[in-house]
């Protein structure tokens, strides 16, 4: 009996229909959702699949572990197969405290008694379905509620790196643990497998002074690891501190990414509603030349329940005088009289 394998290049990823996954209509490519649905608005509907995403944090915020956890999280709920690799804390510790999603109301037909046409009475036998429309974020992005996590029961698809306490924390480590992952976990585009799926990864503290770069430095890891998961369904979100980072290293880690995301604290007053700033210094461009977001001020909202990205705006400056009373007329040099000349 012979297998229907599926050996794809990466341009005939989007001809795949793949769980938790959508086809870009601008970028001709598959896109998984970063787990915040404001977020995956500003990336143009997602981040696509063989790309790596780098979130800077600058004054220790909150704000790269929160995104780090719902990308994590919408794996989980999409089945994805997932790689935590962190060496400043546990792996373990990030998936123990992921948010749990939030049930959707089901569409399903109403058992409401129509009362008697008395107009369009035809249409009296016809069955009452309920007139909410059908959401498309029932199978691509899902609202997550961190006040209440994911049970540890259903975290059976994650693999951590470094798995004990004995493992080295270099990056040629990492880079060949993620290689064999890709290889024999079926999710190299030149390895044909029964079915695929998308591996989500997440390096979090890159950079961090516990990473042993002895044998391979960060910028050669960045180089290897975008080669590696261009040739794969997998996509990699990296965290780093910005302020570990000396500026001709991060100008050339921007370079080896194909999306940066920068997170910087509100110092407005005037913004007391966000608790922080987001840049978008670089995003993932693919079959097309670039794309333009619909802008480039945005800012963190944080509640008890919710992380959402929202377009930053000032409050609007009211002022109860009039104007025009202090407004000073021109008059013409020539002229005797004091009145406004009107045409």
């Amino acid at each position: 009996m012979s297998l229907n394998l599926q050996s794809h290049t990466i341009s005939q990823r989007k001809s795949l229909k793949l769980k938790g996954t959508k086809t870009s209509v601008t970028k001709n490519q598959i896109l998984i959702s970063s787990g915040i649905v404001s977020l995956d608005a500003v990336l143009d509907g997602g981040i696509p699949i063989g790309t790596v995403a780098l979130v800077e944090e600058e004054n220790y915020g909150r704000n790269a572990d929160l995104i780090t956890k719902h990308f994590i999280a919408e794996g989980v709920v999409s089945d994805h197969s997932i790689l935590i690799a962190d060496v400043e804390r546990k792996p373990e510790a990030t998936a123990n405290d992921l948010p749990k999603p939030i049930q959707e109301d089901s569409f399903q037909q109403t058992d409401i008694v129509a009362e008697d046409f008395k107009i369009a009475w035809r249409y009296s036998q016809n069955p009452i379905y309920d007139s909410k429309p059908y959401h498309t974020s029932i199978s691509f992005g899902h609202t997550f509620d961190m006040s209440a996590k994911i049970p540890v029961n259903e975290l059976q698809n994650i693999r951590y790196w470094p798995t004990d306490k004995s493992q080295g924390t270099s990056y040629s480590e990492l880079l060949e643990h993620i290689n064999t992952i890709i290889t024999k976990g079926g999710f190299s585009t030149k390895i044909p497998v029964e079915k695929r799926n998308v591996l989500r990864i997440t390096i979090s503290n890159l950079f961090s002074p516990i990473w042993d770069s002895n044998d391979m430095n960060v910028v050669t890891f960045l180089y290897k690891l975008r080669i590696l998961v261009r040739s794969s369904y997998a996509t990699c979100l990296i965290t780093t501190q910005a302020h570990v980072i000396d500026d001709v290293t991060k100008c050339r880690i921007e370079h080896f990414v194909d999306s940066v995301l920068i997170f910087k604290p509100m110092e407005l007053s005037s913004c007391a509603d966000y608790n922080g700033k987001l840049i978008i210094g670089k995003l993932a461009s693919f079959n097309t030349f670039l794309y333009e977001p619909l802008s480039v001020d945005w800012a963190t909202k944080l509640t008890r329940k919710k992380l959402c990205i929202e377009k930053l705006h000032l409050p609007p400056c009211l002022n109860t005088e009039d104007n025009n009373e202090n407004i000073h007329t021109k008059q013409l040099s020539c002229a005797s009289t004091t009145s406004v000349l009107s045409f």
